[in-house]
């Protein structure tokens, strides 16, 4: 008899999970991202799970899919601890709340609204000028001004919210926002969102699991996958300059927007495909 979680056949759909897992892997360790933009669509789309169980399984598989990558980014210098810890105690209480509003309100407005601010963040990635910099990055970019470090936990904690009310890793909203808010160069920024990720994955996945919106069986099937891509992405960002990367994070979210945006559009194209 097949293993199934929530009548998902995995013996026969297997192949169409490790290739979510990998492309979630991927992107999250090469743009410093949960990938739950990827995997939310992937599980719904692909496997008929459910909204809120896509997300919670989402947070599920980013877990370990970030510790590796940001160990990654750590060992090539592009990481800021103090920055990580505080944007991380704010997101958690974020989180949390996130995924109270997830259980006892539809999201259909907010997601409009997120998806607006992402096609609005992605359009100013594209034009030229900002910190895109390789130059090494200062010991620590924690600002000890007040007003500044206040605005970064307020970052933190919005990042945060949207985490567990959409599933999200929070990288959509960190990385823009530390790159345009503090003029964070862009591959610290990636290697910050990144490890950021670990604790909020973390809040989020606990209280989704308490509600029974975790598919773990599915999750183990898509972490081995999405470790070893993202591994393989957060090497490759060494390689690449921080302006292409710039441009491909702002093809990434000009996609998340498209989806949260016009939801049905993408819909019916994927169900013209499967009857293609």
């Amino acid at each position: 008899m097949a293993s199934a979680a929530n009548g998902i056949d995995l013996r026969e759909r297997w192949v169409a999970i490790a290739i979510v897992g990998v492309l979630t892997g991927l992107l999250s360790g090469l743009l410093g991202i949960g990938g739950a933009a990827i995997l939310v669509p992937g599980l719904v789309d692909v496997l008929g799970m459910s909204q809120h169980r896509a997300s919670g399984t989402s947070l599920f598989v980013i877990i370990p899919t970030a510790v590796v990558a940001a160990i990654v980014y750590a060992l090539g210098a592009q990481m800021d601890w103090p920055l990580v810890a505080l944007f991380s105690v704010t997101a958690v209480v974020g989180a949390l709340l996130g995924t109270v509003l997830n259980a006892r309100m539809s999201a259909g407005l907010l997601r409009r609204l997120f998806g607006a601010f992402l096609l609005f963040v992605a359009i100013r990635l594209l034009i030229p000028g900002g910190p895109a910099s390789d130059a090494p990055p200062p010991p620590s970019v924690l600002v000890q001004d007040s007003i500044v470090t206040i605005g970064e936990a307020v970052l933190g904690l919005v990042a945060g919210f949207m985490s567990g009310l959409l599933g999200i890793g929070g990288g959509q909203i960190l990385t823009p926002g530390m790159i345009f808010l503090f003029d964070i160069p862009q591959k610290l920024a990636q290697g910050i969102s990144i490890a950021f990720i670990v604790p909020t994955a973390i809040s989020g996945a606990l209280a989704h699991y308490r509600r029974g919106n975790v598919e773990a069986r599915v999750g183990i099937v898509l972490i081995p996958c999405s470790m070893v891509s993202g591994v393989v992405g957060a090497w490759l960002v060494q390689f690449i300059d921080a302006s292409n990367l710039r441009f491909g994070f702002a093809l990434f979210l000009l996609y998340a927007s498209s989806r949260m945006l016009a939801p049905r559009v993408w819909t019916s194209l994927l169900r013209r495909g499967r009857t293609a």
